[in-house]
C-alpha cells in the first residue's frame, strides 16, 4: 500500500531537490550565532558527515507544545542556540521528508524544527469547537503560532508543495520574521477563484491521486496497512 514515505515514487514531486537546498546551507557560516569555545575561529563550522537518501528513519528527539490552535507535534534536532531552519513537508508527506536533511544542517550548528503541519502526525487541535480547515492562511498562521511559542524571533523557512506555498506565504505576510527562504517543487500562493475552473483535460489528469485520496480505498492507503484505521481521537482534524 501506498504510505506518506513512499508516495514520492508514484508521482515524482521532488523532495529530494528540496533536500538538495537545504544542503546548501552547510556552506553559511551557521554556528556563528551560537556561543563558540574559547579560541575557535569565527568562520569555521564544524564539517557535516556524509549521508545519502534513506540514511535515516527517525528522528533523535520528537516533542509536543501549544501553539495557537494547536498542539503542534514537531521534530527538533542541533543545539538549542543555533540559528533556526523551520522544515515544511508537503501533502500527503510528514516529518520524513528531512530526515536525512535535518542532522546534515545540525552538524553544521543549526537548530532544526521540523513541524507535522495541521491535520498531520501527533498535531493536534486544541479545542474540538474549533473549524478544521486546511486553508492557505490558516497554515501559515500556525507557523507563526509555533515560533511565538518556541520564541523563535526570526528563522530559514524551508519546504517543498504545501510546505513551500505556507513558507511563501509567512515570508511575504510578516518578513520580519524570515532569515531566507528556500522553496521547492511546491504552489504559487493560490488563487481560490480560479481554482474552481476546470484546467484542460490533460492538465487535469496530473491531479488524479486528488480524487483517489478522496475514496475510502485511497484513506487506508495513508493508513499504510491497508487495514480499517483506529477510531481518530478527538480534536483531530484532517
Amino acid at each position: 500500500m501506498i504510505g506518506r514515505r513512499t508516495f514520492g515514487k508514484a508521482v515524482s514531486l521532488g523532495t529530494g531537490t528540496a533536500a538538495a537546498s537545504l544542503a546548501g546551507l552547510q556552506g553559511a557560516p551557521a554556528a556563528s550565532a551560537a556561543p563558540r569555545p574559547e579560541g575557535r575561529p569565527e568562520d569555521t563550522v564544524p564539517a557535516a558527515p556524509g549521508t545519502g537518501s534513506g540514511t535515516h528513519r527517525s528522528f533523535s528527539t520528537l516533542k509536543q507544545i501549544k501553539a495557537g490552535l494547536l498542539d503542534v507535534g514537531y521534530a527538533e534536532e542541533g543545539p538549542r542556540h543555533g540559528p533556526v531552519v523551520i522544515c515544511l513537508h508537503g501533502w500527503p508527506y510528514d516529518i520524513h521528508s528531512y530526515v536525512d536533511v535535518a542532522p546534515l544542517l545540525a552538524a553544521q550548528g543549526y537548530r532544526v524544527i521540523v513541524p507535522y503541519l495541521r491535520g498531520h502526525g501527533t498535531t493536534r487541535f486544541l479545542s474540538p469547537h474549533t473549524v478544521r480547515n486546511a486553508q492557505q492562511s490558516a497554515v501559515a498562521l500556525d507557523i507563526v503560532a509555533l515560533m511565538d511559542a518556541l520564541k523563535i524571533e526570526k528563522a530559514v523557512l524551508a519546504g517543498f508543495d504545501w510546505g513551500s506555498r505556507t513558507a511563501d506565504i509567512v515570508a511575504a505576510l510578516w518578513p520580519e520574521r524570515v532569515k531566507a527562504l528556500v522553496s521547492v517543487s511546491g504552489y504559487l500562493v493560490t488563487d481560490v477563484e480560479m481554482q474552481k475552473r476546470p484546467l484542460p483535460p490533460q492538465a487535469e489528469y496530473a491531479w488524479w491521486y486528488q480524487y483517489y485520496f478522496a475514496t475510502e480505498r485511497g484513506r487506508l492507503a495513508m493508513v499504510g496497512s491497508g487495514q480499517p484505521p483506529r477510531p481518530v481521537p478527538a480534536g483531530v482534524g484532517h
